[in-house]
């Protein structure tokens, strides 16, 4: 089949119409940021309830705690580190690929990161319990700990930014 082509202004004058592929790389970090960490996040939940549904004795703490009550702190504990380091990557991607458009970099990689932590209480959360006769599912006690991977992006880039603002600040100075 012939391939058809439109020229530009066309014979009727009309506006050409915006190629697709163009505005394709402007689009492809920043929902790569967004819908890759809500991947990841589903795939953290399942290794969070794996790791975090009967907390093992390292991660409780020592003495070996023999009562559940020190259960929601290990958990909350062991999420805060997992999306820590989720968000401490996905930082990393917002610095080295931002390019020439860092802002919606930046708040596809926070909306990214946010999703991704939900996304990862909500799996736990969907998970069966580790005994069938016990009712709670794996869950974060204080929620507040959903903000750790955004918190942890944010503090990334702001941080590396700083730094290298004030490096050439001084190299401009002196």
């Amino acid at each position: 089949m012939p391939r058809l082509t439109r020229a530009a202004g066309g014979a009727t004058g009309e506006a050409p119409a915006a190629a697709p592929a163009a505005a394709a790389p402007g689009l492809r970090l920043p929902l790569g940021l967004l819908l890759g960490q809500a991947a990841v996040g589903a795939l953290l939940g399942a290794a969070w309830w794996a790791l975090a549904r009967r907390p093992a004795a390292w991660l409780v703490g020592e003495p070996v705690v023999t009562s559940t009550a020190q259960y929601p702190v290990a958990r909350d504990g062991s999420f805060a580190v997992l999306t820590a380091a989720v968000g401490l990557v996905a930082g990393l991607v917002v610095l080295r690929r931002a390019g020439e458009r860092p802002v919606p970099v930046l708040v596809a990689g926070l909306a990214g990161a946010l999703a991704g932590a939900l996304l990862t209480v909500a799996v736990a959360g969907a998970l069966p319990p580790a005994d069938p006769a016990d009712p709670a599912h794996v869950s974060v006690y204080a929620w507040a700990v959903v903000l750790v991977q955004p918190l942890v992006l944010s503090c990334v880039v702001a941080l590396v930014t700083l730094s290298a603002t004030l490096v050439d600040w001084v190299r401009a100075a002196g």
